[in-house]
């Protein structure tokens, strides 16, 4: 299955990963659990990219039925946040998104309305960590290896493009905390986006 996906067979990646999980049945989960976990995250993601949902949704509520850790539940979220947006279930997107991160014990805004008040203080916060920073010590900045920190940092990247379409005064936030994060706490593949996207708010 893995080789499959590799090679963008994802019909034929899918079968593999059902098969996978028929053979170890339901105490997969006890006698074999990362092979399980890899099996219903890999097979969602191939269900995602076929077009085959109610397998995608099944192989995912499987593993967030779980009580893992939730770091170990990122890939099914990815998916799911994914297909959320996928689908222009915006609203759905969000609220998975903000949950997972949640989980993670991650500082997160409320899904509502943000006041003027409220994005003006979030900006002023990051101006100070941005105060007399070049871009080229920002360039310098150590790589992000906090693994909670770059999973949400992921899910920021899916958070901005869908509270921007719904809930568009969330949108400075999310940017806010993903730029909070990378001066903080380190540079990853988000990071860059996140700096555009602040740049894009400067603009106008």
């Amino acid at each position: 299955g893995v080789k499959a996906s590799e090679n963008a067979a994802f019909d034929t990646a899918k079968v593999y990963f059902k098969a996978g999980h028929d053979v170890l049945g339901s105490t997969g989960w006890e006698g074999d659990y990362s092979t399980m976990l890899d099996l219903c995250s890999d097979g969602a993601n191939a269900c995602f990219l076929t077009g085959d949902f109610v397998s995608m949704n099944d192989l995912i509520d499987e593993v967030l039925s779980k009580d893992i850790d939730t770091k170990e539940k990122y890939r099914v979220s990815d998916i799911k946040v994914k297909s959320f947006y996928s689908a222009g279930k915006f609203n759905e997107a969000i609220d998975a998104a903000l949950d997972f991160n949640r989980q993670l014990g991650l500082l997160t805004p409320k899904k509502k309305p943000s006041s003027k008040f409220i994005i003006i203080r979030e900006y002023i916060r990051v101006k100070r960590l941005l105060k007399n920073k070049t871009a080229e010590d920002i360039a310098n900045f150590p790589e992000l290896d906090d693994e909670r920190y770059e999973m949400g940092q992921r899910m920021n990247e899916h958070l901005a493009t869908s509270v921007y379409l719904v809930e568009p005064t969330m949108y400075p936030l999310i940017i806010f905390q993903s730029v909070t994060t990378s001066l903080k706490h380190g540079l990853n593949s988000s990071s860059s986006p996140a700096f555009a996207r602040l740049g894009m708010l400067l603009c106008g």
